[in-house]
This record gives structure tokens, sequence and C-alpha cells, in this order.
């Protein structure tokens, strides 16, 4: 249609100058009120964090650290940590941990619990740095460790049988936490029990708190809907090495509280503003986080949506799909739609700002480039560099 366009450096200022302002400034009133609740709340506050990384493996850019609030299911804060911020970038986790921690402590917000995954340098942090303040670890990584060895020693023939109990091995992990009650020994003793009931055995004595299943008498139906594990067998061995493993029966401790941090969820929408498969620069980095962070707080705890006309009216929504991972169809319950009123006020600003000015904020002369800290030096002293130090001459 030979329709002209803007040019890509033309979009990249528009960009610095007009949009990047209102997202700060949208997202600090946000940020602002998300801390100012949690100040002024009597119950203790429990935060939940994880890091997400741009890329697989070890070779990240940029590891994203977010906190949010569990009782508000809100985003309180995250950093964004380059590579070339830290010596490598296995520590570039502990770093945005420690700096968004730092920042919402500095905001007057009493921090009593912290839900993480198991990250051995953020564990070693709460211990030494944070000794007052209770550090839980999130079942939900627990168990997908668990289901990972399980599902990989389920795949030597010798082990056949033991790959169809465990989703079952999983939900009874799940259960576990969820009904200790808060102590460790109760914990550990229910996820143990495991081991006796795939081998038909309903009972055990020696325990202190936990001595039989808490399941009412299987009926034969029951029973045969998977093949019970022979007590010995090498299936039965990979499953009890499985759950006696030191460093998980040490990790019981700290799934007490079973606090889920929920932040898989939040991650997979993340992918919308910022994709993997796409290279960003560290001021889009930051920026699209702001906008993935507001969101999620304002389409927080959305209720199911329901039928409104036909013959279910007023009846919830599920939507039917199949589980590869749970090998059968599940009815996932349908949020309300999301609400985007928030992003029609921040495109009134930015028209705003642009009739109000013809320059705006110019961002480029405040921004570092994050990938080279150091000042650049003149073009013609950069070649001349280059050349001596080039390897061919």
């Amino acid at each position: 249609m030979n329709l002209q366009t803007i040019c890509e450096d033309t979009y990249t200022r528009l960009r610095k100058t007009f949009v990047f302002p209102v997202v700060e400034k949208t997202w600090a009133k946000e940020q602002s009120a998300v801390l100012t609740d949690m100040k002024s709340r009597e119950e203790e506050v429990v935060l939940c964090g994880d890091g997400r990384c741009d890329s697989p493996g070890h070779s990240a850019k940029y590891c994203t650290y977010t906190f949010l609030d569990v009782q508000s299911q809100k985003v309180v804060d995250f950093k964004v940590v380059s590579c070339t911020q830290v010596s490598s970038s296995n520590t570039m986790e502990i770093r945005g941990f420690k700096e968004a921690l730092t920042t919402i402590e500095g905001n007057g917000v009493k921090v009593s619990t912290i839900s993480t995954d198991r990250h051995p340098q953020i564990v070693k942090e709460m211990r030494v740095s944070n000794p007052e303040k209770c550090h839980e670890f999130d079942p939900w990584h627990v168990a997908k460790g668990v289901s990972k060895k399980l599902a990989a020693a389920a795949k030597r023939r010798e082990c056949e049988g033991l790959g169809e109990w465990i989703p079952s091995i999983i939900n009874h992990f799940w259960w576990s936490a969820q009904t200790c009650g808060g102590d460790a020994e109760v914990l550990k003793e229910k996820w143990v029990s495991v081991i006796h009931h795939v081998t038909n055995r309903h009972d055990w004595p020696g325990n202190r708190h936990y001595h039989c299943c808490a399941h009412e008498p299987l009926d034969e139906t029951s029973q045969r809907s998977k093949l019970w594990l022979q007590p010995g067998s090498e299936g039965h061995q990979a499953l009890v090495k499985t759950v006696k493993d030191k460093r998980l029966v040490k990790d019981l401790g700290h799934l007490t509280k079973c606090i889920h941090t929920s932040l898989e969820v939040y991650h997979s929408m993340y992918l919308k503003y910022l994709p993997k498969r796409t290279h960003f620069g560290y001021d889009v980095m930051i920026h699209a986080s702001m906008l993935a962070a507001l969101d999620h707080n304002n389409n927080a705890n959305r209720g199911q949506a329901v039928y409104q006309d036909g013959e279910s009216v007023g009846e919830p929504k599920f939507k039917i799909s199949w589980s590869k991972v749970h090998k059968r169809f599940r009815a996932r319950p349908v949020a309300v739609q999301k609400d985007y009123g928030y992003m029609k006020a921040m495109v009134a600003d930015v028209l705003s700002s642009v009739s109000d000015s013809n320059q705006g904020v110019d961002m480029r002369e405040t921004q570092t480039h994050i990938m080279a800290p150091q000042d650049r030096l003149p073009r013609s002293q950069i070649i001349v560099q280059t050349q001596q130090f080039s390897r061919f001459k």
C-alpha cells in the first residue's frame, strides 16, 4: 500500500521519551499502594520469591527476581540483574533477592516469613543474615524435583510399575505438607509412610505420631487400579531411595507451613511481555517487567466466570483439557476477563505528555548502558585500541 511508518530509531526515541516515564510513574504509584497496605496490616507479612532468567542454562544475560505478597497475591517488588553486575550468572539470583528484600524492608515493611525455592545461596543468606525470619520452601519446586527423580527411575525396565504410582506419590507429598499442622516430625512420618502404602501395607509400628494410612479401607476396585509394588523390588527400592533422600528429609523442616509461591503462574504471564526467544536491552527489561507486574496486580484474585445465558446460566465455567502430566482430562476453572482500565489511563498520560511538551523527558542521558558500565572512549581511540590488540598482528 506504500504507507510509510516511523523508523526504528524514531520508535526507540519516542518510547524512551514518552512511554517509559509514564510506565515508571504508574508502577511507582501501584508499588506505593501495595507497600502501604502491607505496613498497615496487623497480620504477619509473608513473602514468596523466585528468580526468572531470560534464557535456560548457565548463560543467562538477565535474571529478574520477584517478591509477591502471599495475602494479597500482588507483586511487591522486583529487581533485574545483569550478568555484568555480578561475578557469574549463577550469582544473579541471590543479588536480586538481596536487593529486592532490602528495598521492601527499607520501606518499613516487617517481613516474618519468606518462601523460596531451594537455591543454596538463598538458603545460606537466610540462615546467616536473616535468622529471625522463617524460611519456607515452595512445595511445588520440591514436588517437581521428586517427580523428576521418580520418572527417571521408572524408565528402567526393572522398575516397571513405579511410573503408575508417581501422580499418587506427588499427591501424597502435597497432602503430607498440608496436614502436618506445622510439625516437621509429623510431616516426615506422613511422607515416609508412602513406601508402605504402595506395597499394600497400611499400618506399621515404630512411629511416634503416624501409625497407619488415613484413607478408608480399599475395596477390590481400588486395589486393582494400580499394581502394588513388591517389597524389596527394584521399583520399590528406587522409591525408598528417593523418599528418604538425606537432603529431601532435611528440607522437610522448611515445608511445614506449605506456602506455595504461585510465581510460576506469574512467570507464565510474564512471557507475554518478555518472551525468552527475543533479546531485550536492560531498560526494556525493567519497563516490561513493570508492565507485567501492573498487569498481574490489577487482575489478581479474579473470580471464576459464570454462564450468562443458556441452560447453564449462573453455573461456574470450566475448561476441559487433557493433561499430559496426569494422563487424564482435567477441569480448570475459567476466570473472569481481565480489566485493562489502568492501561487506558497510561495511554492518556502518554498523550498528555506529548501534547504538553515537544521534547518530553529524554532518558538517554540519565541511563547507563548496563552491558558496558564504563564510560565510552572516543571512537578513534577505540579503533586504535582494537587494532593494537588484534590477534592477527
